[in-house]
């Protein structure tokens, strides 16, 4: 049983981790080499001659974390989660069970030690990506025919994990992923029959934990180990998890299933968009792991950057609407409802106060409906301007004093305080097509 002192450590991490609700998702490695994503090894069915290469040609610039800390936290972003190995193999750590790592190929330097100091010395929280799987070993593709590595592959996976849990102090966040059990389906394609079809058993998973538990015991898990974890990971869409779990979107800027850096993108999502997504994520009490591409310089380049530079703008004026704001009760179960007024965009709520982000513009006047209690004040965010509150008919409110045009490129937020807690009402019966409903 987990004593309780790191029982209580571990209840405030999570409490740090729903209250901070942005993070950027890097995926890197030497596959940037190419700009054509982070699964070529398998979705282009490279030989590994052709492949290895790529890790000789992989050349970050000194700086590179200290400029994506950088980048991340002028975003708003409160953590980052970095692919120390994804199911190409290649670990951007010093290893000891794979010469194929950052320290022995072409950077010849630990990039998770640059990685972990950067973020650091910058205050964010430090997340660990690790693919449990492999795409290099032959037994992943073909078990029957090469029985002896997948448990070679299996306690790899275990001992770089160790490694990743002892080499570099206390880490904030480990995120599992390719946890597909060897024969089962891989991204973009189809291997053959499942060796065991639970990920789980197939991974030992529970042995996994019960070392990360030991070695790293404030660490948050996640959900792709097969085990429940701390934190579900629903991936490029927005889904509560049920019972009130804590749970992290994880999406890309582009539409494809391009993680890792994409040299040309002609179809990527706009600031908008991602805000868009961003805001929903929070409102139901979710967090938002925006992903990032570097190139192989170790630089996030213009193209992704241009989404990030105005979500860090509207971030400084709003970040007061994101950072620990709750559901509260007008989305109750945190499942996928419109909700009051999703015609115009969506509440975050922290104690008395609602923050709406309108990302369907009304113009001069607000109209508040099916939501209590009585409203206390209003104001523009954005400007900082007071707006006039005035009840109205069917226990509404009209909000006015708005400008006629939207005040900025993203949705503004008019922050509303309440008598008490925001809370949806429901509206019954046919007496409010006579104003009449209280």
């Amino acid at each position: 049983m987990m004593p309780e002192g790191d029982d209580a450590a571990r209840a405030e991490k999570l409490r740090w981790f729903r209250q901070s609700r942005f993070g950027m998702f890097v995926h890197w490695g030497c596959h940037a080499v190419l700009g054509r994503g982070e699964q070529i090894l398998s979705r282009d069915v490279m030989p590994l001659d052709e492949f290895r290469p790529l890790a000789d040609d992989f050349h970050p610039e000194p700086d590179w974390a200290e400029r994506l800390a950088a980048d991340a936290g002028a975003a708003g972003m409160r953590y980052v989660v970095l692919t120390t190995r994804h199911h190409d193999g290649y670990a951007l750590f010093e290893s000891e069970h794979d010469d194929f790592n950052a320290a022995r190929t072409g950077p010849g330097r630990d990039l998770v030690a640059e990685y972990v100091q950067a973020l650091r010395d910058a205050g964010l929280g430090v997340g660990f990506y690790y693919s449990l799987m492999n795409w290099r070993w032959r037994g992943y593709w073909d078990a029957a025919g090469y029985p002896d590595e997948v448990e070679q592959m299996i306690e790899q996976s275990h001992a770089q994990i160790r490694e990743l849990m002892t080499n570099y102090g206390e880490i904030d966040i480990l995120w599992f992923d390719g946890g597909a059990p060897a024969g089962q389906r891989t991204p973009g394609r189809w291997a053959g029959e499942a060796v065991v079809e639970d990920r789980a058993e197939f991974w030992h998973a529970a042995e996994i934990e019960a070392m990360v538990r030991e070695l790293q015991p404030n660490a948050l898990l996640n959900n792709r180990s097969g085990l429940a974890g701390d934190f579900g990971t629903p991936e490029q869409r927005v889904q509560a998890d049920a019972g009130g779990r804590p749970w992290e979107t994880c999406m890309t800027l582009n539409y494809a299933p391009g993680w890792g850096h994409l040299r040309h993108s002609l179809a990527d999502k706009t600031p908008t968009e991602v805000l868009y997504h961003f805001v929903d994520a929070v409102r139901l009490g979710g967090n938002f792991l925006l992903n990032v591409g570097p190139r192989a310089d170790g630089y996030i380049d213009d193209r992704e950057l241009s989404v990030l530079r105005p979500i860090g703008e509207w971030m400084k004026l709003h970040g007061e609407a994101i950072y620990g704001t709750k559901p509260e009760r007008i989305y109750p179960g945190g499942g996928h409802p419109q909700g009051p007024m999703f015609h115009y965009g969506m509440w975050t709520c922290r104690g008395d106060v609602g923050y709406f982000t309108v990302f369907y513009y009304p113009g001069a006047d607000l109209i508040v409906s099916k939501i209590g209690p009585a409203i206390v004040s209003a104001e523009l965010m954005t400007t900082g301007q007071q707006l006039q509150v005035e009840p109205i008919s069917n226990s509404r409110a009209r909000i006015s004093g708005l400008p006629a045009e939207p005040p900025g490129p993203l949705a503004p937020v008019v922050k509303v305080r309440f008598e008490g807690p925001p809370y949806g009402i429901e509206t019954r019966g046919a007496e409010w097509l006579d104003g009449g409903f209280e």
